[in-house]
C-alpha cells in the first residue's frame, strides 16, 4: 500500500503525485498543513528529518526527497514507463530534472514567499515568526524565508531568483520548439517535474510575463492542463483557500518582476 504525506500545494508534493496519476496508482494520501507548521511535529519527523514533504511509505518502506520519490516509483511500477525511449533522451531528462532540484526549487520558494506569502506572515507576532524559523532545519530555507521575509521583492536574493527562472522558461522554450515534450516526444519525468513549477508562476500570475518570448512553452503548459494527471495531481488538490493564498500577492508585484526581466 502506498501512503503519501504531502501538501496541497506543495510543488515537490505536486511532482510525485503527477507520477501517481500518469501510472494510475492508487494512494493514501496524508495531507500536512503546511501553513500551520504540521511538517514540523516531531512524529513526523521521524519519517522526514528535513521538515518537507513529500514522504512516500510503500508499506513500511519510506522514501523521501520528491526526485527520488518520483524515480523509485518508475523503478517499483514500469508501467507505463515515464522513461524516454533513447539514452540520449534520458540524460535530457535527467539534466531537467537536476537543474528543477537546484536552482529552480529554491527559487520557486523565494518567489513565492516574496509575492504571495509574506503578507500573512508579517501578521504573526514576532515570537511566531521566530518559533517558525527556529524550526527549520535546512539552514538555507530559513535564511532565503528570513530575507524575502523582511524584504519582499527588494530583497537582493528575488532578482537571481528571477532571472534564473527566466533563463529556465527560455531554455524549455527553446527545447520545446523541436518537440513535443522536454526529453523527447513522449511525456517523462521531466515534464513532471517541470509542471509544478511553470503552474506555480501561472497562480501568481507571472506566467503571463513569457507568453510573448515562450510561446512553445505555453503550447507545453496548455497540453499539459489538458492531461487528466493535472487534473488529478493539481485540480482536484486545490481549494479555495489555497486558491485565494496563491493570489494574493502584492499589488506592485507583477511589475516588480517585469522590471527585473527588463534590466
Amino acid at each position: 500500500m502506498l501512503t503519501l504525506y504531502d501538501g496541497t500545494t506543495s510543488v515537490c508534493a505536486i511532482k510525485v503525485r503527477l507520477v501517481l496519476a500518469e501510472k494510475g496508482l492508487a494512494f493514501t494520501s496524508k495531507t500536512l498543513d503546511l501553513r500551520a507548521g504540521e511538517q514540523f511535529e516531531p512524529e513526523y519527523l521521524k519519517l522526514n528529518p528535513g521538515a518537507v514533504v513529500p514522504t512516500l511509505i510503500d508499506d513500511d518502506y519510506v522514501v523521501t526527497e520528491s526526485s527520488i520519490i518520483q524515480c523509485y516509483l518508475e523503478d517499483r511500477f514500469p508501467e507505463p514507463t515515464l522513461l524516454p525511449e533513447s539514452a540520449q533522451d534520458r540524460v535530457r531528462m535527467r539534466h531537467w530534472m537536476k537543474r528543477i532540484d537546484v536552482p529552480t526549487h529554491p527559487d520557486c520558494g523565494v518567489m513565492t514567499h516574496a509575492t504571495a506569502f509574506r503578507a500573512s506572515f508579517r501578521t504573526k507576532t514576532e515570537a511566531e515568526q521566530e518559533a517558525h524559523f527556529a524550526a527549520m532545519p535546512d539552514l538555507g530555507r530559513r535564511d532565503r524565508q528570513r530575507e524575502v521575509y523582511e524584504q519582499g521583492l527588494d530583497a537582493p536574493i528575488v532578482t537571481g531568483a528571477v532571472r534564473r527562472f527566466d533563463a529556465l522558461l527560455r531554455d524549455m522554450d527553446k527545447a520545446l520548439q523541436t518537440t513535443m515534450w522536454l526529453a523527447g516526444p513522449n511525456y517523462s519525468l521531466a515534464d513532471a517535474a517541470a509542471t509544478p513549477y511553470a503552474d506555480r508562476l501561472a497562480k501568481l500570475s507571472l506566467l503571463e510575463l513569457w507568453c510573448d518570448s515562450c510561446p512553445s512553452l505555453m503550447k507545453w503548459y496548455g497540453r499539459v492542463r489538458r492531461r487528466r494527471s493535472y487534473r488529478r495531481a493539481i485540480s482536484d488538490y486545490f481549494t479555495e483557500t489555497d486558491a485565494a493564498h496563491l493570489a494574493s500577492i502584492e499589488d506592485t508585484a507583477v511589475e516588480k518582476v517585469r522590471s527585473i526581466l527588463a534590466a
